[in-house]
């Protein structure tokens, strides 16, 4: 009886990581998403892109957001908010925020910003406080 068990555990733990293994390599839709090109330092002090200067930055809310934001940890120590429950993650090119007063809403509680340089095709933060 303990084989049987035994078995139906180790075929059960098989297909859990054949699932998972599959739901890792596939490609996943992204609602929510935006996107700006720009020039400049940041997305807020923006200019017109120029042959020597243009940058992306893409912007994903909601689930999408939160599975990068937990991907990226831990928390910042030092953030551009101060509001309660609020939370940042920065890595690289890759910035994150949680906003506890729009948790509710949709699309709002998790956000992350995603930069690139077009000119030399290198990750870049384009968001400041």
């Amino acid at each position: 009886m303990r084989g049987i068990v035994a078995a139906g555990l180790a075929a059960c733990v098989v297909v859990s990581m054949a699932f998972a293994a599959d739901t890792l390599n596939m490609w996943q839709p992204l609602q929510g998403a935006t996107y700006k090109i720009f020039a400049g330092d940041t997305v807020a002090y923006s200019e017109v892109p120029t042959a020597k200067d243009r940058k992306l930055s893409v912007l994903i809310k909601g689930q999408p957001a939160k599975e990068v934001f937990d991907l990226i940890g831990p928390d910042d120590r030092e953030m551009c908010s101060t509001a309660n429950g609020d939370r940042e993650r920065n890595k690289g090119a890759v910035q994150c925020t949680y906003t506890a007063s729009k948790a509710n809403e949709p699309w709002m509680g998790y956000r992350c910003w995603i930069g690139v340089n077009l000119v030399d095709g290198k990750g870049i933060p384009t968001v400041s406080c």
